[in-house]
């Protein structure tokens, strides 16, 4: 079976390392040509919103996933259109939003830490009355891993913390 991964990191390169005792073999598309999983399986070297490359990417697969959540869901869909892809993109497109992934799990019956939603700086003040502080400023997408959220611990670090953020926010 032919896999492939949107994405040529560690992770790759490990699904990949996991994948051959099995009988599995693997190409990646990844814009860096630095991408380590090309150590361990073909590379294509291309954006990944590029049509072109992504139709030459899928000939000869049987499946895709990726590597990481901030992979661009319009290049799941593309693709999807295609081959089965695991995750689906509704998965990924609820991945990539961390609003709507709160929303999706509490609908689930999951519990999340109190969160509130921020576009604008009253918004802020609301969600701070409702959590508490210390508080979790968090962009709803482009996070992880620590990225794009701010600590906040006092009151008067909040409006600081907002644009820092480029007013892009949710509140944890």
């Amino acid at each position: 079976m032919r896999i492939g991964i949107l994405g040529g990191g560690q992770l790759g390169r490990m699904l990949a390392l996991a994948g051959y005792p099995l009988g599995l073999s693997f190409r990646f598309l990844d814009p860096s040509p630095e991408a380590c999983a090309g150590q361990v399986g073909e590379l294509v070297v291309r954006d990944f919103l590029d049509e072109e490359a992504l139709r030459r990417f899928a000939e000869g697969l049987e499946l895709v996933t990726y590597e990481f959540e901030n992979v661009p869901v319009e290049a799941v869909r593309f693709l999807a259109g295609r081959l089965p892809i695991y995750p689906p993109p509704q998965a990924l497109a609820v991945a990539q939003d961390r609003l709507r992934e709160k929303a999706f799990m509490q609908s689930l019956g999951v519990p999340t830490p109190p969160f509130h939603p921020v576009e604008t700086l009253e918004d802020l003040k609301v969600g701070l009355e409702a959590t508490g502080l210390p508080a979790l400023l968090k962009t709803r997408r482009g996070g992880y891993d620590g990225k794009n959220q701010i600590l906040i611990r006092r009151e008067e670090e909040a409006e600081r913390a907002f644009w820092a953020l480029g007013a892009r926010s949710s509140l944890r």
